[in-house]
């Protein structure tokens, strides 16, 4: 339980940092933001252990990360590892839904949020200024 809670904090802690990453990326690429916006509705509440959200959401999710198709990405926006990330973050998104479908424990499922929010992470990671 207490690794579960520290994972958690990390997370949260990559949300925070990723915000403003975010909102700049999100704003040229409207379905990414609400895909975004859905994540963090479900996700805060599930590191606080209520997985309600995720559970009520998951399908409203999988559509937000269909709708994520590369033709739609702004132009300045896409590259080979942007549109593998696209890739794979549905694929995760599905499968979400799907441990949610076949009543996975919380445990399992919050290993799987937790994929598959590091791979949104690692596609808002591949615009961050190089330092």
């Amino acid at each position: 339980m207490m690794k579960l809670i520290k994972s958690l904090f990390a997370i949260a802690f990559f949300f925070a940092i990723n915000t403003v990453s975010a909102q700049s990326i999100a704003s040229k690429w409207p379905q990414l933001n609400d895909f975004q916006q859905l994540l963090v509705k479900t996700f805060e509440p599930a590191g606080e252990g209520n997985f309600g959200p995720i559970k009520n959401s998951c399908e409203y999710l999988v559509e937000k990360a269909e709708a994520l198709d590369v033709n739609t990405m702004p132009q300045d926006l896409r590259n080979p590892k942007a549109d593998e990330a696209v890739v794979v973050l549905k694929r995760q998104t599905k499968l979400v839904a799907e441990l949610v479908r076949t009543k996975a424990s919380d445990v399992e499922l919050m290993k799987s949020f937790q994929k598959l929010n590091e791979t949104y992470d690692r596609l808002l990671s591949l615009y961050e200024p190089k330092k």
